[in-house]
């Protein structure tokens, strides 16, 4: 497994649900595989809380495991975060916690994508979930589009990268590698 630190690399955080739903392992593997290549990882949550894995496969139950074990598995609070951000799917609820010191949303401006509710609503837990993410961001006064359910939608807008669902995992990391190289 990659993703010991090495001097010459960029940071990157990775966004993780800290949501009892959990994380998609699959998604969550992909991701950390393929930013780990190019960056120095961390992970971030809400609050630090630990991520659960859900949906854990015999093709990757061995990968998460190896994951809990290392250092970097501990999640660093969202709210204390200010590099590029790559959050996909549930993931972007993740967002929807960081605040400014007068309660404002740090995103408050920004182009963002994540689960739509055409997606959400197809779901049996729907009506227990704590927070609707595109009525959040509708709110909390930025922008949100998504793409058809089960779409590849990525949406990019200054140090934030989003993806609507498990689909947009890989051009959304594509992107953020995208983003990193830019600002150089």
């Amino acid at each position: 497994m990659a993703s010991e630190r090495l001097p010459n690399r960029p940071a990157c955080l990775l966004v993780a649900s800290g949501a009892a739903e959990g994380v998609s392992a699959q998604s969550f593997l992909h991701c950390f595989t393929m930013a780990s290549t190019a960056f120095n990882l961390q992970v971030a949550t809400p609050g630090g809380k630990a991520m659960e894995f859900v949906d854990v496969t015999e093709s990757n139950a061995r990968w998460v495991q190896d994951f809990r074990l290392k250092a970097y598995a501990s999640p660093a609070k969202l709210e204390s975060i200010d590099e590029p951000i790559c959050a996909v799917g549930h993931g972007v609820a993740a967002l929807c916690c960081a605040t400014n010191e007068d309660r404002s949303w740090v995103f408050d401006s920004y182009s963002l994508t994540g689960p739509s509710v055409c997606e959400l609503v197809r779901a049996p837990g729907f009506a227990r979930l704590p927070l609707v993410v595109e009525d959040f961001v509708k709110d909390s006064g930025a922008c949100f589009s998504a793409s058809e359910p089960d779409a590849v939608h990525v949406v990019l807008d200054r140090h934030l990268v989003t993806g609507q669902n498990a689909s947009s995992t890989v051009p959304a990391v594509q992107n953020l590698l995208f983003l990193c190289g830019s600002r150089k």
